[in-house]
């Protein structure tokens, strides 16, 4: 197990990185209407010093990205309630974004933060409804089939 989190953790890394470079082109754009690779506000704490704040940039959006894959592991605890395991994600993708989105410059502030926070809440809840459904719709089906088995045996 221990195994298969780490190595969802890399892949998660290094998606953040590219995911966080991305997040920062996009909603970057420099006073001299280029393109910036990191936001200003990460930019002004790194001293002005563009390598510096790309580094930091690309060392918080891959430890949220490692965060985020290495998440998914709750889902395979069987012994884990599938509400739990969701909220228990959940956790583990929304408390750490608000604190790095705002390093990051990724929102201009808390209100932003909230919204985005809530957007992520809102589809873990769409997704654990999604998932409960189609468990559900798999528990009948096996259900039936063993019915249907224990019925032929008699």
């Amino acid at each position: 197990m221990l195994e298969k989190i780490l190595k969802r953790a890399g892949i998660g890394f290094l998606l953040g990185i590219v995911v966080g470079d991305l997040i920062a082109v996009l909603t970057g754009a420099s006073d001299t209407g280029g393109v910036s690779f990191a936001s200003q506000k990460l930019l002004d704490m790194a001293g002005g010093n563009g390598v510096a704040a790309i580094i930091l940039q690309s060392v918080f959006s891959g430890l949220y990205g490692a965060l985020c894959f290495a998440g998914m592991t709750f889902y395979e605890i069987e012994l884990l309630p599938l509400a739990s395991a969701t909220a228990l994600h959940c956790a583990l993708i929304v408390l750490p974004f608000i604190p790095v989105s705002y390093l990051l410059g990724w929102v201009g502030g808390i209100v932003e933060t909230l919204i985005i926070a809530s957007a992520q809440i809102a589809a873990f809840f769409v997704i654990w409804l999604i998932l409960y459904f189609v468990y559900k719709k798999q528990i009948i089906e096996l259900n039936d089939m063993q019915t249907n088995y224990s019925k032929r045996d008699e």
